[in-house]
């Protein structure tokens, strides 16, 4: 399995999605880290299988919540870049490509 490797402003949008999603629903904020751990795992066991976004980045959709994870992959393993909602700030991830 590739190693995978998050950017401290993608650990913060992840914070801040969780504390929403808690703040909505008791246990909903948990679920959310779930479900992108588990995207997570999918990205370090198989990094080329999702769709190329922009340049070297490429994107994985979060199952059940609206979220994608952008990253790009490299000899030390798999830097994921952003993690935001699909539909709030398109682009938002473009300058740290």
């Amino acid at each position: 399995m590739t190693r995978v490797r998050l950017l401290r402003k993608a650990e913060e949008e992840l914070e801040a999605a969780a504390r929403y999603y808690e703040a909505e629903q008791a246990g909903l904020g948990a679920a959310l880290l779930q479900e992108v751990r588990r995207t997570l795992r999918r990205i370090g066991e198989r990094p080329l299988a999702s769709r190329v976004e922009r340049g070297d980045i490429r994107v994985r959709t979060v199952g059940r919540f609206p979220y994608r994870i952008y990253y790009r992959t490299g000899t030390d393993g798999v830097l994921v870049i952003a993690i935001g909602h699909r539909r709030r700030r398109p682009g938002f991830w473009t300058s740290r490509a």
